[in-house]
């Protein structure tokens, strides 16, 4: 009998909702977002309207489905380009920076989608905002008890992180920091992108351990996206805060526990004599 799955993985079909709603339907607790959660994680442009329905600030973006875009391409380009140069081009549903390219013009953007549309139907496109901070905080928690960590700033950063800068390099300048822990910026700013990143958190029925990654402008906050398994638990962003490794790994267990035990009590079934009485109800009488 297995007591509990932490499911420490990356990408399609395991950090989708595939993996845990396989798990749910065979009765087996798990660590992290729920199916909704997770799925709603990992598509960027579900993930969007969610944020907007709660208010969250994000940055402008249109979005398109690949099977459309032979009939459409001059609209979508129309619609790209009345967000404005610079733009992000992303698959919807790819994470690690998979996929995505700058455009600074129509000759790059053609390209991005081109790019974008080999790995996934949708296609979404967002306005860059040039010198851009990107700060992430994670939160930890379930419903309304939460908890938000130190803010980190990766050092350097500045458009987005590559496949490459996020796993490959990293492991050769592991000497070397590349996160700023706490992240440099002010109280009333700080504040803000805990109390999004909460919101945030909640938007998508979060349980366990995120992380939400912001893009900071000035004194503009928007909220980028959420990892529902980010890299490394995000351990590093809790260890400032006294929460040792093990702690933390309990604390997302104990809540998986607590998912879990909330799932059991609802009614999932319900019994009813259904092919007799439509069976009777053919009868002549």
């Amino acid at each position: 009998e297995i007591d509990i799955v932490f499911p420490a993985v990356h990408g399609t079909n395991v950090e989708d909702g595939a993996l845990q709603g396989l798990l749910q339907m065979n009765g087996v607790p798990y660590a992290f977002g729920s199916v909704l959660c997770s799925a709603v994680g990992m598509d960027k442009i579900v993930m969007k309207k969610v944020f907007q329905s709660y208010s969250l600030p994000v940055v402008d973006y249109m979005w398109f489905y690949r099977s459309g875009f032979a009939e459409n391409k001059d609209k979508i380009i129309k619609q790209a380009e009345e967000i404005g140069y610079p733009l992000i081009v992303k698959p919807a549903n790819l994470g690690s920076s998979v996929g995505i390219n700058k455009a600074k013009n129509q000759n790059d953007l053609m390209f991005a989608m081109d790019v974008a549309m080999s790995y996934d139907r949708k296609i979404i496109i967002e306005k860059c905002i040039e010198n851009v901070r990107e700060i992430n905080c994670a939160v930890i928690g379930y419903e309304n008890e939460l908890e938000t960590s130190l803010c980190e700033e990766p050092v350097g950063w500045k458009e987005f992180l590559t496949y490459e800068d996020k796993y490959v390099n990293k492991k050769k300048d592991s000497s070397e920091s590349k996160n700023r822990i706490p992240a440099e910026i002010d109280e009333e700013i700080e504040a803000q992108i805990k109390d999004y990143a909460k919101q945030a958190f909640n938007a998508v029925d979060g349980c366990g351990n995120a992380r939400i990654d912001f893009l900071l402008s000035g004194n503009n906050i928007f909220v980028n996206e959420i990892n529902t398994i980010p890299g490394s638990i995000s351990f590093y962003l809790w260890e400032g805060k006294g929460v040792s490794f093990k702690q933390l790994i309990s604390k997302i267990i104990e809540l998986a526990e607590i998912q879990h035990s909330q799932k059991k009590v609802n009614i999932v079934s319900y019994d009813i004599d259904l092919l007799n009485k439509m069976g009777g109800g053919g009868k002549n009488k």
